[in-house]
């Protein structure tokens, strides 16, 4: 037999060994490249989906915003149901218990949970608008001083120019709408039960136990004209919305409802927290001649940097907070008086301040809907709270209300001797 050449022979085990060694070192490397590119790639997508959210919602609140107001300016509308309630076109509350509703309208709610500690709470946002499709304008009775009048077959009945639209009235069920006058006085709301052409009514619906809804717009006074006050009824169908930050079940969700309504609506799970600020035209007479007229005085005060005086939010103003120049509701003349006297109430100063809101500054702070167990989780991130592996983007903008231009309270009448 031939002896084995070089070229017949195998691997030895040594040779094996080595080549397995470097393969699973090879494949390991691989894997773990793998994982740490997936994972990267997750978290960027995560991270443009909570800046698309971002930029969606923010649509969706600029789009609310400036609508609110529409027909009825900043005039309040006075609720009651059943305790006395005023609520303004736009009304923010400041990081409100909506567990338990107190200090708001938007009432308690069993499934609202507050966030865990750690975590900042959200501000509260209530916006109302009229629907001016199918809006009637109201006018006075042939026979009274006023646009209302009873009627013992129909109940409590409107009076409207001749041939009113009836595109205000849902066939179905009865019709939320609000009377809104354009002057001094709170806006109505009422449920319409239908409306007459031939008789140029607007019929309320009798079998509601208060009819309108509020004290205040019952009975004949409310619909007379007053001296020297503006006078231009309409019926619009009322519409709205409000947002609130639920920690319902431990994960942030933006919620949405529309007015009459009970029930709260998913609108986005990567919304943390929601700031609300307002700003407030003053009215006053310019600190000094280049001073521009009528600027913004924002509620609550930017911290950075630190305001010469500090102001609260609206919703926490009383009237200490006035007398102390911290929540300032002047409605000045020309003479450089105020025309008004002071308020005496916490519901007066807030209104006050409420009737005069120009614009909002909405912040959102987005949160990507995983962690980064990766991530580092010693010091603070970009929004001051502690690194949790989650991360956030910061949306901060400016809305203008481009309806708040009527309803401001105005000083009474002179009275002549």
């Amino acid at each position: 037999m031939k002896p084995s050449s070089l070229h017949d022979r195998g691997f030895t085990l040594l040779e094996v060994m080595i080549a397995s060694a470097l393969g699973v070192v090879v494949l390991t490397t691989g894997l773990v490249v793998g994982t740490q590119m997936q994972k990267r790639a997750l978290f960027e997508e995560q991270t443009m989906t909570a800046q698309v959210t971002g930029r969606a919602v923010k649509e969706m609140l600029t789009l609310d915003v400036s609508r609110a107001g529409t027909g009825m300016g900043n005039t309040p509308i006075s609720f009651d149901t059943p305790v006395h309630q005023e609520r303004s076109a736009i009304t923010v509350w400041s990081k409100p218990d909506l567990k338990t509703g107190i200090g708001t309208t938007l009432g308690a709610d069993p499934d609202f949970e507050p966030p865990p500690a750690g975590f900042p709470a959200s501000d509260a946002l209530q916006l109302y608008w009229g629907d001016t499709n199918g809006m009637i304008t109201l006018a006075p009775c042939p026979t009274l001083p006023r646009v209302r009048e009873e009627d013992v077959t129909t109940g409590v009945t409107f009076c409207t120019r001749p041939n009113p639209s009836t595109a205000l009235v849902d066939t179905t069920t009865p019709t939320l709408a609000v009377l809104a006058s354009g002057g001094n006085k709170k806006a109505c709301p009422v449920l319409v039960d239908s409306v007459q052409q031939g008789s140029a009514k607007l019929v309320i619906k009798a079998a509601n136990a208060q009819v309108p809804r509020s004290d205040i717009c019952a009975g004949t006074v409310h619909w007379t004209k007053a001296t020297g006050d503006i006078e231009n009824w309409v019926a619009l169908r009322l519409s709205g919305a409000a947002y609130r930050v639920n920690w319902k079940g431990g994960i942030p969700t933006l919620e949405y409802r529309a007015p009459n309504q009970t029930a709260w609506s998913v609108l986005s799970r990567d919304v943390e927290q929601l700031i609300v600020r307002e700003g407030v035209v003053n009215l006053g007479p310019p600190p000094t001649a280049s001073t521009p007229l009528n600027q913004l005085e924002w509620y609550p005060s930017d911290t950075t940097p630190p305001p010469s005086v500090v102001r609260p939010s609206i919703s926490d103003c009383d009237v200490a907070q006035y007398n102390s120049g911290h929540c300032k509701t002047d409605n000045f003349s020309s003479t450089g008086k105020e025309d008004l006297p002071a308020p005496t109430t916490k519901e007066e100063v807030i209104q006050r301040l409420r009737q005069r809101v120009r614009e909002l500054e909405v912040t959102l702070v987005i949160r990507t809907r995983r962690i980064n167990r990766d991530a580092s989780t010693t010091g603070s991130d970009e929004e001051g709270l502690a690194k949790d592996g989650y991360t956030r983007r910061r949306y901060t903008f400016r809305v203008a209300a481009r309806n708040m231009t009527v309803g401001l309270q105005r000083p009474p009448p002179p009275v002549t001797p």
